[in-house]
């Protein structure tokens, strides 16, 4: 706890109680989404580990973080905002862990499932996949939405 905390919490006994029950909620929310982590999902349509994003150096670390981050919020603005929309939990992690292939040197291509923000978190069913190719870096990146529609329809293009 932070040390400006305590004080304050010891005059508060509310505060405390409120802190408390948002632990318990949070520790057994996580619970659940761990044992539905157990599940394979229905559709599968994860990048293959031939071509799976991977950086050596920091320089390379850093544009591919940020590639993930601008994809992710293209897939996120696209899909209404996070209201409606959440992306699966690879895109919120480690870019190594996205759904990630490389296309040519600083371009990138993410293949995100996504949905209702409580179907994702609490079940990991997911009801749209977002294609988003990224090239370049920095300033220079373009972002291009190459599809967004139902997982379902998906396979058939």
């Amino acid at each position: 706890m932070y040390p400006v905390a305590g004080p304050y919490l010891q005059k508060n006994p509310a505060m405390k109680r409120i802190i408390l029950s948002s632990s318990l909620i949070l520790s057994t929310v996580l619970g659940i989404t761990g044992a539905a982590n157990a599940q394979v999902p229905a559709v599968d349509v994860q990048a293959s580990t031939e071509t799976a994003c991977s950086s050596t150096t920091q320089a390379e670390q850093i544009a591919l973080n940020a590639a993930k981050n601008e994809a992710r919020q293209m897939a996120e603005f696209t899909n209404g905002g996070l209201n409606y929309y959440r992306a699966e939990r690879a895109m919120h992690g480690a870019a190594i862990e996205s759904p990630c292939e490389v296309i040519a040197p600083e371009t990138w291509r993410f293949t995100i499932r996504g949905g209702d923000p409580t179907d994702v978190v609490l079940s990991e069913e997911y009801t749209t996949v977002s294609i988003v190719t990224v090239q370049g870096t920095g300033s220079d990146r373009t972002i291009t939405l190459d599809y967004n529609g139902p997982i379902e329809e998906y396979g058939q293009q």
